[in-house]
């Protein structure tokens, strides 16, 4: 419900807020370079894991069939939707909407923000009267809907509960056995990167205790573990950014939306675990190109994950046809996909507070942890 509004007012108060275009072009390239740096790490970091830990629960031969099987069966959904997934130059062309109301109303996200930079980044070469106009009704909506968002987080407690104990009910270790490597796989790869990667990050780049960082973000994190989606958790990140961290609205009103609809790790981490587990199934042999062409492609696609739940397995299907592997076999993943969409979602949470604080420090300011 207070996604749109919450995105564009926050992207449009955060670059007009900026100011000077050359500023925001410096701004922006850090962040975009920061997200690829961070989802490449934590691929690779996920491709080690899977390769330690898959191989240790061999498939029998006759398990292998029977998994093959089972996901032809169950493959309509997953082609079905990979069909639908755009190449890269309909992607590039995608970004600019032609009609803003109608990206809105669609849930299209993507393009709204490029509208919404832009937009931001005009009324920052304003005269000083009607850019202080525009900017104030853009905070003032931004601060009603944080507080709207702040009413309905009152029911949080009781929302999370809801949600994950169905979770822990249905998908217990009987009905992950046959994947449960793989499951587990994206829980260590996916742990390891916030704990490690990002803990360094916290530490080298934005300059933070990691432990009592972690413990500052951790609100924004948790709503991102339990809903599986970045935006939902989105209005609390924003506030905990501005409010809790002390980061300028130039900087999380710019970097966190924008995280929050193309920053991916977790989906990195995914998908090579993907790649070790479709390969292991039907018995390929990977070359180090084959890794190399498969790691360049999920790259791309975690750029283009929509921020919904279970969105990253059908994003995975351009990434196994680019190394040869059946897309079929993502059907297998559909029925398991909550346990390590939660903890993917988990990840980018932590990804984006973690980057923003890092461009906060970048841009010289104070952190308050």
């Amino acid at each position: 419900m207070c996604v749109i509004p919450l995105v564009v007012a926050a992207l449009v108060s955060g670059v007009a807020a900026v100011g000077d275009v050359r500023r925001l072009g410096r701004v922006g390239i850090r962040t975009m370079l920061l997200f690829a740096g961070t989802i490449i790490v934590s691929s690779l970091m996920g491709l080690a894991v899977a390769l330690l830990l898959i191989p240790l629960a061999p498939v029998s031969p006759e398990s292998a069939a029977a998994l093959r099987e089972s996901a032809a069966a169950g493959a309509q959904q997953v082609t079905a939707q990979a069909s639908q997934i755009q190449g890269f130059r309909q992607f590039l062309l995608n970004l600019v909407p032609s009609n803003v109301v109608r990206a809105a109303a669609d849930g299209a996200l993507l393009p709204l923000v490029v509208f919404s930079v832009l937009l931001g980044a005009a009324v920052g070469t304003l005269e000083e009267t009607p850019r202080r106009t525009i900017v104030g009704f853009m905070e003032a909506l931004l601060a009603a809907v944080i507080r709207l968002v702040g009413w309905i987080m009152l029911l949080a407690p009781i929302g999370v509960l809801c949600l994950a104990a169905p979770v822990a009910a249905r998908f217990g270790i009987d009905t992950l056995r046959s994947l449960l490597m793989f499951v587990l796989s994206v829980v260590v790869g996916t742990t390891l990167a916030a704990l490690v990667l990002f803990g360094l990050v916290a530490r080298l780049m934005a300059r933070v205790p990691p432990g009592r960082f972690g413990r500052v973000i951790s609100p924004g994190v948790a709503v991102a573990f339990t809903t599986a989606s970045s935006l939902v958790a989105l209005p609390t990140m924003l506030d905990t950014a501005l409010r809790r961290l002390g980061l300028s609205k130039a900087v999380a009103g710019f970097v966190l939306p924008l995280g929050a609809t193309i920053n991916r790790p977790g989906s990195g981490i995914y998908q090579m675990c993907a790649v070790v587990l479709v390969a292991s199934l039907y018995g390929v042999t990977l070359s180090p190109s084959a890794f190399a062409t498969a790691l360049a492609t999920s790259l791309l696609m975690t750029f283009s994950v929509a921020s919904i739940p279970s969105a990253t397995v059908f994003t995975t299907a351009p990434v196994l046809q680019a190394i040869g592997l059946p897309v079929e076999a993502l059907a297998l993943l559909l029925g398991v996909d909550r346990i390590p969409d939660m903890f993917r979602t988990g990840l980018h949470g932590v990804s984006h507070q973690t980057l923003a604080a890092v461009v906060a420090r970048g841009e010289g300011e104070e952190i308050a942890v």
